[in-house]
């Protein structure tokens, strides 16, 4: 299903698109089509972590050039390159993909609108009493404690 959906994805539009934003400027294997893929499989994996992320890749084994990854990224370079690449880039690939494919997707669908604001909300769980109550509560079997 990834494959899939990576294969909607036009390689030359995204590079030019890349190429006028700069964005590949100074990448020797991690353009920007790597990056827009492996965030892409992150989001559709339920990955949480850049650790989840880069180990997901590598588990993909012989899968990795179907998938159009050229090799399996590291966990420095994902990060850095999430501080070092504009949002712009991809936002302006969103625009492009969205006109392209609006015409095909059915009416309930369409309710997408490119000028729409959205708004990020941040969930971190903060830890408000762990300092005072150590020794208070049972550890959860996943080891995350609220």
């Amino acid at each position: 299903m990834f494959s899939q959906m990576i294969g909607l994805l036009n390689k030359s539009k995204i590079t030019a698109r890349a190429l006028s934003h700069k964005s590949n400027h100074y990448c020797k294997r991690f353009s920007t089509f790597q990056h827009l893929i492996t965030m892409l499989c992150g989001v559709t994996s339920g990955c949480n972590s850049l650790r989840e992320l880069c180990g997901g890749i590598l588990n993909y084994g012989d899968k990795i050039p179907h998938c159009k990854f050229d090799y399996s990224p590291k966990r420095s370079t994902s990060s850095d390159d999430n501080k070092r690449r504009d949002c712009i880039v991809f936002e302006d690939i969103y625009r492009d993909l969205v006109t392209e494919y609006l015409p095909d997707l059915l009416d309930s669908h369409k309710q997408l609108v490119i000028d729409k604001k959205v708004y990020a909300i941040d969930s971190t769980t903060i830890a408000l009493f762990q300092p005072i109550f150590e020794c208070v509560g049972r550890n959860p079997n996943n080891g995350k404690r609220k």
